[in-house]
């Protein structure tokens, strides 16, 4: 079937298709401060983002079962991916969008978890 320019969008209607939508009310206090949290520690140094161990606060951490320490170690390796994720993207364009809000959301509440198990095992 040839392509037609009935089957083009125009490159200005894409453009806006391609924006996220915006969250006028912005990230929840909780959110927010999670996101400010793991920007401020990723632009520091003190947590790098392919590098999940970084993650980790040794304190807790040294002292679980060696069973606790590889689901620990599971977990950090898909929150770092996460958080990779919500960096480059917050970088890329610093605005309250659906996406960044559901991301954040999504790493905050899965740390929160794997912390109730595990106790204050992340540096985040």
């Amino acid at each position: 079937m040839a392509n037609t320019d009935q089957n083009q969008i125009n490159p200005e209607t894409q453009k806006i298709l391609n924006q996220p939508l915006q969250k006028k009310a912005g990230l929840s206090a909780e959110d927010q401060a999670f996101l400010n949290l793991v920007v401020d520690r990723v632009d520091r140094g003190e947590i790098k983002l392919l590098q999940p161990d970084t993650l980790i606060n040794h304190a807790i951490y040294d002292a679980l079962p060696e069973e606790q320490k590889g689901k620990v170690d599971f977990d950090a390796v898909n929150l770092a991916s996460t958080l990779r994720n919500i960096y480059d993207l917050w970088k890329a364009e610093p605005i309250a969008t659906f996406q960044i809000e559901n991301m954040v959301r999504q790493a905050r509440l899965t740390k929160e978890r794997f912390e109730e198990i595990s106790g204050d095992v992340y540096v985040i």
